[in-house]
């Protein structure tokens, strides 16, 4: 549907909208039937005309909208050619037109060439379209011409209306203008305010979850960082202990092993010496035990006299005495340098074959000493 305005100074001027109902051909076997929905129109409002030179029927009608406004159409088609035109008639029912065109009877037309029935039809349509459009032309100029004389009536008609109206509609699109525009500039208003408060509402908020993130992330980086710092200072402090331990380890075994390298090396050195003195002693006390022997006399306990033989014995015993007190002083000094007795040795089963040696001169020294002690106490029986 098309809509068309006349161009008018005002408001108060016709306003015309082209309408294009919808429209249905029915052929049936004694007429053709061609409907158009008209809804709204009524029966004075429809011209149902037919144009004999173009053999067309041409609908139209108009009728008042609200307002100043009209709707109208216009409506063209071709009457059929089997169509009895003298009997087109047509009805008005339920808003919608019906026009019925009976068909006449058909006869048989005589036989024609063929050539000459189309440059004959030709022609014929040639000649309908141009009363066709010489039909057209002249509705469209007598239409053109009712409208302006129906335009120049209401013009008429809507003069004096319009000077009435013109300063009533002045002052009442003011104060409408003025309305609308306070309206509207307070409806601005609270909507700008609206809008600012919101932005607040949301730039506050945004920056709360911002400064809450923010704060999260400084926790979490914060948390993040101690617990990395602890984790360092727990894992240096670890190395340093196990370094340390390493360390006081490695320097307990140096000096382990350095002392008991220096106590390995005095321990040789003091049994080499040991056993230096330990050979040479022996020697000494075998050279004298021999010497001792060599010088010793054939006791005469059958006939004992006034200082035979007191003198030498207590010499001899004071040398054999004197030799075991070196031996056991050896002895003692050894023990004091190993840190363990004789008898623990023993004991032990630790003892050496120098100090088995040793052990078995002492014996010997010992024997003498009881030997002499022996002579001496019957020298002495005898003297006395």
């Amino acid at each position: 549907m098309a809509a068309r305005q006349q161009p008018r100074g005002t408001s108060l001027e016709v306003q015309y909208k082209d309408f294009v109902p919808k429209s249905e051909w029915k052929d049936q076997p004694e007429a053709t039937l061609f409907t158009i929905d008209l809804p709204g129109f009524t029966k004075e409002q429809i011209k149902v005309m037919y144009v004999h030179a173009s053999k067309m029927i041409r609908v139209s009608g108009e009728r008042p909208l609200a307002g100043q406004r009209w709707s109208r159409f216009n409506k063209v088609f071709t009457v059929p050619q089997n169509c009895l035109v003298n009997k087109i008639h047509g009805t008005f029912n339920n808003n919608a037109l019906t026009i019925t065109m009976p068909k006449e009877t058909i006869t048989k037309m005589p036989n024609l060439p063929e050539a000459s029935i189309t440059v004959a039809e030709k022609v014929e349509k040639l000649e309908e379209k141009k009363v066709l459009e010489e039909g057209i032309r002249k509705e469209k100029q007598a239409e053109a011409e009712k409208k302006k004389k129906l335009l120049e009536e209401k013009e008429g008609i809507l003069r004096k209306l319009q000077e009435e109206a013109k300063a009533k509609e002045m002052i009442e699109e003011r104060k409408l203008q003025e309305a609308v525009i306070a309206k509207e500039k307070a409806a601005a208003r609270r909507f700008q305010e609206e809008v600012i408060e919101k932005e607040k509402a949301e730039a506050r908020r945004l920056q709360e979850e911002a400064k809450a993130k923010e704060i999260a992330e400084a926790r979490k980086l914060q948390e993040a960082v101690i617990a990395k710092e602890r984790a360092e200072a727990r894992r240096l402090q670890e190395t340093a202990i196990a370094k340390e331990r390493a360390e006081a380890r490695r320097l307990q075994e140096e000096v382990k092993a350095k002392e008991m390298a220096e106590a390995r090396k005095l321990q040789e050195g003091a049994l080499a010496k040991e056993k230096v003195d330990a050979i040479k002693l022996q020697e000494e006390t075998k050279a004298k035990e021999k010497l001792e022997v060599r010088k010793l006399p054939e006791l005469d306990y059958t006939n004992p006299g006034p200082g035979s033989g007191t003198r030498p014995v207590s010499g001899k015993a004071s040398e054999a005495v004197k030799s075991a007190e070196e031996k056991l002083s050896y002895l003692m000094v050894k023990e004091k340098l190993t840190g363990k007795g004789i008898m623990d040795k023993i004991r032990g089963r630790e003892i050496t074959s120098e100090e088995k040696k040793l052990m078995v001169n002492v014996g010997v020294s010992a024997l003498v000493i009881f030997a002499l002690g022996a002579n001496v106490s019957c020298s002495f029986c005898s003297s006395s």
